[in-house]
């Protein structure tokens, strides 16, 4: 269905920008991350 596929790309998207910003994290640690 078509809220099945909606659910599979958020999914897919969250888990790409998950992962990108993991890599920055560990990238840029000596940054204090302020809200």
């Amino acid at each position: 269905t078509k809220m099945e596929a909606i659910r599979c790309l958020k999914r897919y998207i969250s888990r790409e920008v998950y992962t990108l910003l993991r890599n920055q994290n560990r990238r840029i640690n000596s940054i204090p991350i302020t809200a």
